[in-house]
């Protein structure tokens, strides 16, 4: 190898020189499968966190609860009712960007889930009758 710069080697390109070091070199099978860099969501612990806000400015903390994959109950006994109608409201917009549900529990208390949460029971069907 000659000490001169050169444009070839320094990009790679030129293996006529290097071509027993990448011989000796054990050579590597290549895989077809996608692997994810990101957290793996199946091997975390699935939280539910439980607020009662007072005012608007709470809906961020409960927000990001819900972007960070965990359930939220809410509880609006005391928050106003124009509160709580602003809440909901931003609430449902995260819900439908994060593909979750919102299940009404009583009058004023709310589960908010993210996609890969479900929920059982008949809680809906009686929640419907005593609404009626």
């Amino acid at each position: 190898m000659s000490a001169k710069f050169s444009i070839s080697k320094f990009f790679g390109t030129d293996y006529d020189q290097d071509e027993e070091y990448y011989d000796n070199e054990p050579q590597v099978e290549t895989s077809d499968k996608v692997v994810s860099i990101g957290k793996n969501r199946g091997h975390e612990s699935s939280k539910i966190a439980v607020f009662e806000p007072k005012i608007y400015a709470d809906v961020k903390t409960i927000a990001q609860k819900l972007i960070d994959n965990n359930a939220v109950i809410i509880n609006f006994d005391a928050a106003s009712d124009e509160a709580t109608r602003r809440i909901i409201d931003f609430l449902n917009g995260v819900i439908f960007t994060i593909d979750g549900n919102i299940e009404r529990i009583s009058e004023l208390v709310f589960l908010f889930t993210p996609h890969n949460y479900s929920v059982d029971g008949d809680i809906r069907k009686e929640m419907n009758d005593r609404l009626r």
